[in-house]
């Protein structure tokens, strides 16, 4: 990371992805929208193998299936401009769901995860959702919609029960993650943000404890503290910030919809605690491991004022 903010051509890159994902939900028309996923694409692929050491495998692949994405929405565009309504939101539509990575076009996302950087696969479970989130609410329709939903919790939920790999578990996290995403950008755009920032925030923690994982100096202080806080937040329980986040969802949402969140959530819990049950033995082996971390604080501290935040807001 520290490589990435050094080097001018990197930072440079990383500007490009940011402003490319804030054109792409700012803009009012669809030449914008899709002008603001190029650019996301581009600075990505650099975020992706920063200096071109690493494994090319997953970069082309990323680089294919968003291109054949950016061909189908601007396919769907010129139809929509063409009146072609229905066509248009069908190839629109398809084109968004397999740059997102979402049913039926998601196949590609554990693989492309598995075999990419901690920081590449950190973003692409987070900020490069964003922009695809918010343009498939406003062009789906709300049945097709509730669909997408109910079958992303299922893979997610049934997808991960067997993944030995940390990244593809976090795939098919992510998979249950984006339904309650989706349910919540139904409802609200502020839930969907707040849930948004929880999520990122749980990823983050967890993705940098585990790149850390090899480096000796700073397991004690750091790895264990940051992976553990953040996979207690990716399972939402409480009383971290994961849990208040569905049950703000859940507080909104009117939709039976929430109850096949909330399983998928359920179901998950088994692959979580296995993983955290494993670094959980782990850290008790190494003597190192078992001493207090200021990041241990950082983090409590971080949920329990957002706990506090949380039940100011709704009293």
């Amino acid at each position: 990371m520290l490589s990435l903010v050094l080097s001018p051509m990197k930072l440079a890159s990383l500007v490009v992805m940011l402003m490319g994902t804030f054109v792409s939900i700012s803009s009012e028309g669809l030449v914008g929208v899709w002008l603001g996923l190029e650019l996301n694409l581009y600075g990505f692929l650099v975020v992706m193998n920063p200096d071109g050491h690493h494994n090319p495998e997953p970069c082309v692949k990323y680089f294919v299936v968003q291109s054949t994405g950016s061909i189908l929405m601007l396919s769907g565009f010129l139809f929509l401009m063409e009146e072609c309504v229905e066509s248009g939101l069908i190839m629109s539509s398809l084109g968004v769901l397999l740059k997102s990575g979402m049913f039926p076009l998601h196949s590609w996302v554990p693989s492309i995860i598995k075999n990419s950087s901690w920081l590449a696969s950190g973003l692409m479970l987070t900020w490069q959702k964003i922009s695809t989130l918010v343009f498939l609410s406003m062009i789906m329709p709300s049945k097709v919609l509730w669909s997408v939903i109910v079958l992303m919790a299922s893979i997610g939920a049934v997808g991960g029960l067997n993944q030995n790999s940390v990244r593809v578990m976090s795939a098919y996290s992510s998979f249950v993650h984006t339904s309650w995403m989706l349910l919540g950008l139904m409802c609200s755009t502020v839930v969907f943000v707040g849930y948004f920032a929880v999520y990122s925030l749980s990823v983050g923690l967890f993705f940098y404890g585990c790149s850390l994982s090899d480096k000796a100096s700073m397991v004690g202080q750091f790895s264990s503290a940051a992976s553990g806080m953040g996979l207690l937040m990716l399972m939402g329980m409480p009383p971290f910030l994961g849990f208040l986040a569905k049950v703000l969802i859940f507080l909104i949402s009117s939709s039976p919809l929430i109850m096949v969140c909330i399983m998928g959530s359920v179901i998950s819990l088994k692959f979580y605690m296995d993983f955290f049950y494993s670094m959980m033995m782990k850290s008790l082996v190494d003597k190192n491991k078992t001493e207090m971390s200021p990041m241990w604080a950082f983090v409590v501290v971080v949920n329990f004022v957002g706990v506090v935040l949380v039940l100011a807001l709704l009293s």
